[in-house]
């Protein structure tokens, strides 16, 4: 319960109201929809919550994360979105670990349940292009010898969440745009499981609907709080160089007494 309120804390009352009104609106889906798949229905409640408490900078986000990529796995397996699958299975579960890692060793100094963003530079941007051009290539021969659904969207799929992933891992405030572009490839691929599956996975369609929200929202509120973390520490340097300077005003001001 501790737990609980120390997460919740400082959060506005519409993000409570959007997390609880996300929550029941799956939960309807799942309880008046006639196909029903638990697996689909309890990954995307917790993905659901994984998402918000990232938009918030949670350092608990990333475990949230790597169980909801736990249900995401099966369900997909299932569906044979390879794609989605391997995504998670070799690449996201690995780095939701290392998050983990990171931002519990890069907190942010001033609320300790929150992480430090950092900003990357443009040699590593260059780095990651090149890495995500090279990936996109290997990754679509790969899926398509899996004889992968849906294999276009699936390779786009996966190459936005691995870029997305790696953001996040950095701590870079773009991770949301790298999710937000992830979601709406998302939508459109699950959609199409709804029409040749039926209803049962409608909530994983929901769910990520909620995570392109949650995710504009993610990046409106890393980049707020990037402006404050920076401002924070301009002002801890200033004072700084402040005391510095202080202390060789007095010194020569010593000096000259000394030779008085």
């Amino acid at each position: 319960m501790n737990w609980i309120k120390k997460q919740l804390k400082n959060w506005k009352l519409y993000e409570l109201l959007f997390l609880v009104g996300s929550i029941i609106a799956i939960t309807v889906c799942f309880v008046v929809g006639k196909e029903k798949n638990v697996l689909s229905f309890i990954g995307s409640l917790v993905g659901i919550t994984g998402v918000l408490f990232t938009a918030k900078g949670l350092v608990s986000a990333p475990f949230l994360n790597m169980i909801y990529g736990v249900f995401y796995i099966i369900v997909s397996f299932y569906q044979k979105y390879y794609g989605e699958a391997i995504i998670y299975l070799a690449l996201m579960t690995p780095l939701d670990i290392i998050t983990i890692i990171s931002w519990l060793k890069n907190r942010n100094k001033d609320n300790s349940s929150t992480v430090k963003i950092n900003k990357i530079h443009g040699i590593e941007y260059l780095y990651l292009a090149i890495g995500t051009a090279i990936a996109t290539v290997g990754f679509y021969f790969l899926l398509r010898a899996l004889n992968t659904n849906q294999l276009i969207i699936s390779t786009i799929s996966l190459i936005t969440s691995a870029v997305a992933a790696y953001l996040m891992f950095r701590r870079c405030s773009y991770y949301a745009l790298g999710f937000m572009l992830n979601d709406i490839v998302l939508i459109v691929l699950w959609s199409l499981v709804v029409v040749d599956s039926g209803i049962g996975y409608l909530p994983t369609v929901i769910s990520f609907c909620v995570f392109l929200i949650n995710d504009t929202y993610g990046f409106t509120l890393w980049k707020l709080e990037e402006k404050k973390q920076n401002k924070n520490q301009n002002y801890i340097e200033n004072v700084g160089n402040d005391n510095i300077e202080a202390k060789e005003l007095e010194e020569k001001i010593d000096t000259l007494d000394n030779k008085e």
